[in-house]
């Protein structure tokens, strides 16, 4: 798959994907993408951590659904969709990407992509 990226609006980014299936869709099945972010900090003011600070990567901040795929469909299919995610006050691209991936009906994910965000967006 290919993407592209755009800022309609300084809240939020914009994610358009283009490519094929690489195997046969029996059930039928989705394509989902999340944005993730790395770099995080929690502090623990209770429980077994109280008084650390735990860093946190590839924390989900959204998922969203760029296609659905139907019963059957070949591979090589094409496949394309757009999805525009809410940012976040504190947004750094250059903390965060995006993972593509492909599940059927049963939720048995058949293949992923990871993107980097490009620092100019």
């Amino acid at each position: 798959m290919q993407v592209t990226f755009q800022r309609p609006n300084p809240s939020t980014l914009q994610a358009s994907f283009t490519g094929t299936l690489r195997s046969r869709m029996e059930g039928g099945g989705s394509v989902l993408v999340a944005l993730y972010e790395s770099g995080l900090v929690t502090d623990c003011g209770r429980g077994e951590n109280k008084g650390k600070s735990l860093l946190n990567d590839h924390v989900v901040r959204r998922l969203e659904k760029v296609a659905a795929v139907r019963d059957g469909a070949s591979a090589k299919k094409s496949v394309s969709g757009s999805v525009q995610f809410p940012l976040w006050d504190g947004f750094r691209a250059s903390r965060c990407g995006l993972v593509l991936f492909v599940q059927n009906a049963a939720l048995q994910v058949l293949g992923v992509q990871h993107f980097d965000l490009p620092d100019n967006v």
